[in-house]
């Protein structure tokens, strides 16, 4: 056999093995049993499988990982919902009447602030002051909570609900992400 067919066959023999010792990079850790315990089991281990940053957990993760990952994914999520309610509803050609686009100027008012306080968390997380976590996580909730009650004041005026689904959607992620505080 050629010298260059043999280095060709050793070097593809090689990268194979080392690939059998490794882990999939694409897999995602089974944080099945820790969504068990939140409220939306769902949407938690949706939001895992399809975060950039959930598919590198080690599936020993601890619980203040997972919350610091979960609280990522719901400021990503908030702010495409900011960024949606702003360009599709309050600066597009949407035709609200002036309540409906007062509540959805109002939403995304508690929307930023919603990101706001999850900053606080993670500022809190890193200086390991758990109280000043668990209060930030529950601020972030009453926000999005209440984002989604002044919507829901005008549900029926609301030409699309798509917006609307994506509020209860940042709702329940927050929620999630009070797993770990044991927000009430």
């Amino acid at each position: 056999m050629n010298p260059i067919a043999n280095n060709g066959v050793a070097l593809a023999l090689s990268f194979f093995l080392c690939i059998s010792f490794f882990p999939s990079l694409n897999a995602v850790p089974d944080i099945t049993p820790t969504c068990e315990k939140t409220k939306h089991k769902e949407l938690c281990i949706g939001s895992f499988q399809e975060s950039y940053l959930g598919r590198y957990l080690p599936d020993n993760a601890n619980p203040k990982l997972l919350a610091s990952i979960i609280i990522k994914i719901v400021v990503n999520n908030a702010s495409d919902v900011s960024r949606n309610l702003k360009t599709t509803v309050l600066e597009g050609p949407v035709p609200l009447t002036p309540e409906a686009r007062a509540k959805y100027g109002i939403c995304d008012q508690e929307v930023v602030s919603a990101m706001k306080e999850l900053d606080k968390v993670r500022t809190a997380m890193e200086m390991s002051n758990r109280r000043s976590e668990e209060l930030n996580m529950q601020a972030a909730v009453a926000n999005t909570d209440n984002c989604v009650k002044e919507l829901t004041q005008v549900e029926t005026q609301l030409p699309d609900k798509k917006q609307f689904n994506e509020v209860l959607v940042l709702k329940q992620l927050s929620e999630i992400g009070c797993w770990y505080y044991y927000c009430k």
